[in-house]
């Protein structure tokens, strides 16, 4: 850990300012006052130029996931929409209730007020697990027909 310390560490005065040295955007509007065409032009003043946006990219690299592209719903798996399409039109809170227990990260007491506030009543966490387990049971039906 120390090493890593020292490395990142300048040390002195003189070798922070020799390391910053061009970040303060006179490199670049020293090339853009060249190429201005303005006869004797050396630089660019530092109101005529945009700001540059930059990252704070000072962490180590991280592994990110590919961009994800959406290919739709696979064909394996489309008997789910289905049944859920079906359950929504004949128990719309027990589909509401799967629907937010697959797809949102939360706990089961904070899933329970979203879906109350969804379905526009009240629902204990107690119904909550109820309505839950006879969705499961119905699409274990489902896919066991």
């Amino acid at each position: 850990m120390l090493e890593k310390a020292r490395d990142m560490a300048p040390g002195t005065r003189e070798r922070a300012l020799r390391d910053l040295v061009g970040r303060d955007g006179s490199s670049r509007r020293r090339f853009m006052g060249d190429r201005s065409g303005v006869e004797g032009m050396g630089m660019l003043p530092a109101w005529a130029v945009d700001p540059v946006r930059s990252t704070n990219d000072a962490d180590k690299p991280h592994d990110n996931p590919e961009i994800a592209v959406d290919i739709g719903i696979p064909d394996a798996l489309r008997w789910v929409e289905q049944a859920l399409t079906s359950m929504m039109r004949q128990h719309p809170l027990r589909a509401m209730v799967l629907h937010t227990e697959f797809t949102v990260a939360a706990s089961q007491a904070v899933k329970a007020r979203m879906v109350a506030e969804k379905y526009g009543g009240s629902l204990s966490l107690r119904q909550y697990r109820y309505e839950l387990g006879k969705a499961l049971d119905w699409f274990r039906g489902r896919a066991a027909a």
